[in-house]
């Protein structure tokens, strides 16, 4: 992997298969053998033991974790260590900071709970800075988290302070901070020198619900689902969906507050916790909070599914450099097989509808708001007048930048924090958001975003539905025929311009009706072969018409009549039946021809009732009706077999 970082050195090491990062450090002679000092740690694959071997550090370490659950999965039943976060008394962490049975002392906090342990530790004269090692774990999360979760960088000033300290992730983002470099930091990757691709089935589709209850009836068998869903509304209603087929085995892990929610609702979701609760179930829900640091263990081997649902929420896209990496790496048992799980799937719809900036439009974008910021705080400086004061600073509170003068000089402010400095892991997310939204436009955008990361053998599979399951009841609520058509040729039209290859587009179609509804059933049917025949365009000039259309389709099935009846198939047949200068009774010509036209498929239009006129079989032969005392004895002779041309 390349410097992502752009900083000016980078290390690689190799790891072997069934090594750990302990191994490694013993092996390269690290001091302390343990991460080093001012480095970017990549360790590339998850589950190398990267936390644990800071546990074992012979040095005293604060170690930031993004979340609860991994502080608590590693300090609940180890005395030697102690969690900080929401709820844990000063007064308990200056009793481990001074306990002088500890020796080497490991302090686990979340983000936003490191001021607690600085706080401690000033008022009992310890100095991290200078006898504490800082390990910021999972640092992507940094980034990704801090426009819902603005204190999640609340401790990178004090980080730059430290002596010692390093970044640390499988995943790690670009960070833009500049201290990273005037700090002389490097980057440490780890290079496995063994294959370590995973198999994932990427599904995109556009119905989310469909495609998610084909995954469970695939997967009915399975002892152990685990299903990463950043949306409890979403994960609520996929679990109706399992209830309504009498499954009621399953676990929900999220937010505290999304426990407190649910429980408060009419419907509540049962079995939902805050915190890892083991064993598993058959079927098991996280939310974001559990996608990265926590080792999740199950006696029975899991099928994964990740879900990205954009008409649930925009908060579902997940980043295949990323997430997905970190998903599959919380699995940490190996089974007979040497394998941690037994199948991994991404589900997603796609389509994102904001617009979508490339690295050189973010770049102009902030320096368009930066310019305006400057000038604004210019004017500030230079108004005597509160009232014009007042009015500038309504415009410093807008949240987009457009194309008026007041809306640029606003859109700076979410560059910055509480107190007005620039942060720029605010910046880093802008540029984090408009990356991973691309991937989403399109289904190949995805795919090929699997592809780069280097970490999955990719089954790219596209669901397409002629009418998606959010659309029914939009549809259902059209009560005009023609409008009805319309909104059906329009989704079979999508589906037919995609770039799949025609036997997937067909497997493709699929009807969403009742099949009691046996009117509306069949005006399905109609319009979807009249598109098939016709194509949308013809059928939008007849602005959908019925009328129109069925003229349309009627010269059509003429003109489809008329090839198939000359064709050289259909000649043959009926002169190798109907030898020329012979006699044949009329019944039986007009028989013949009719089975030789309904085995070639040429359709009854051209008939009168079951029968063939003679105007028909005197467009291939001559022939001659031959009377008896002046009345026709059905006997007719038949000669100059010229198909379609006129016969005198």
């Amino acid at each position: 992997m390349s410097n992502i970082f752009n900083l000016s050195e980078a290390k690689y090491i190799a790891i072997n298969e069934n090594e750990y990062l302990i191994d490694v450090f013993e092996r390269e002679g690290f001091e302390l053998d343990a991460i080093p000092a001012n480095c970017i740690f990549h360790k590339t694959l998850p589950g190398l033991g990267a936390t644990y071997s800071e546990i074992k550090a012979k040095r005293n370490s604060v170690i930031i974790e993004p979340n609860v659950p991994v502080i608590k999965g590693k300090t609940d039943k180890n005395d030697k260590l102690l969690g900080v976060y929401e709820g844990v008394t000063d007064n308990k962490i200056k009793k481990y900071l001074l306990n002088k049975d500890v020796k080497y002392k490991k302090v686990l906090c979340t983000p936003e709970s490191y001021s607690k342990v600085r706080k401690v530790a000033n008022k009992n004269n310890i100095n991290l800075f200078e006898n504490y090692f800082c390990l910021f774990d999972e640092c992507e999360k940094v980034i990704q988290d801090i426009d819902y979760r603005e204190q999640i960088s609340s401790p990178m000033e004090d980080f730059f302070l430290y002596n010692s300290k390093a970044f640390l992730s499988a995943t790690p983002l670009q960070a833009r901070h500049p201290k990273f470099e005037e700090q002389n930091f490097y980057l440490l990757e780890i290079q496995p020198s063994f294959d370590y691709k995973k198999k994932i089935t990427l599904i995109t589709t556009n119905d989310f619900y469909s495609s998610v209850a084909d995954f469970f009836e695939k997967f009915k068998g399975s002892p152990c689902v685990c299903v990463f869903f950043n949306s409890t509304s979403g994960i609520h209603k996929l679990i109706k969906q399992l209830e309504s087929n009498g499954i009621e085995d399953y676990k929900v892990f999220c937010s505290p507050k999304s426990v407190f929610k649910s429980k408060g609702k009419q419907d509540p979701m049962k079995n939902i916790y805050p915190d890892l609760d083991l064993p598993l179930a058959r079927y098991n829900f996280f939310t974001s909070r559990f996608f990265s640091a926590v080792d999740i263990l199950s006696p029975a081997k899991p099928d994964i599914l990740i879900l990205t649902d954009l008409d649930e929420a925009e908060h579902t896209k997940i980043d295949p450099f990323t997430n997905s990496i970190q998903i599959y790496g919380r699995f940490r048992n190996s089974y007979e097989d040497g394998k941690k799980f037994n199948s991994l799937t991404h589900i997603s719809t796609y389509g994102i509808k904001d617009p979508i900036l490339d690295e050189s439009e973010i770049r102009e974008y902030i320096d368009k708001a930066e310019l305006g910021f400057e000038d604004q705080q210019l004017r500030l400086m230079h108004t005597d007048s509160i009232i014009q004061r007042e009015g500038i600073e309504q415009k410093k509170s807008g949240r987009y930048l457009a194309e008026t003068e007041a809306q640029s000089k606003a859109v700076y402010n979410k560059f910055l924090d509480k107190d007005g400095k620039l942060n720029y892991f605010k910046i880093d997310n802008f540029y984090d958001e408009n990356r991973v939204k691309a991937y989403y436009a399109a289904p190949n955008n995805l795919h090929e975003a699997y592809q780069r990361t280097s970490h999955f053998i990719i089954n790219h599979e596209n669901a397409l539905f002629v009418i998606s399951s959010p659309k029914i009841t939009d549809f259902s609520k059209i009560k005009n025929t023609v409008e009805r058509r319309k909104f059906l040729v329009e989704q079979l039209e999508l589906i037919h311009t995609s770039d799949l290859p025609d036997s997937q587009k067909e497997s493709a179609i699929a009807y969403f009706y009742r099949e009691e509804d046996r009117k509306r059933l069949e005006e399905v049917e109609y319009n979807i072969s009249a598109y098939h025949i016709l194509g949308k365009k013809p059928m939008e000039d007849c602005e959908y018409q019925k009328g129109a259309i069925d003229k349309l389709l009627k010269e059509h099935e003429e003109k489809l009549n008329e090839e198939k009846m000359f064709s050289k198939t259909v000649c043959d047949e009926i002169l190798a039946r109907f030898g020329e200068n012979q006699e044949h009774h009329i019944d039986k010509l007009t028989e013949g021809f009719r089975e030789i036209f309904t085995k070639n498929g040429i359709t009854t239009n051209i008939m009168h009732g079951d029968k063939i006129k003679i105007p028909i079989i005197e467009r291939y032969y001559k022939l001659k009706q031959h009377k008896s005392g002046g009345n026709h004895t059905g006997l007719i002779q038949l000669f100059d077999f010229q198909p379609d041309k006129e016969h005198e």
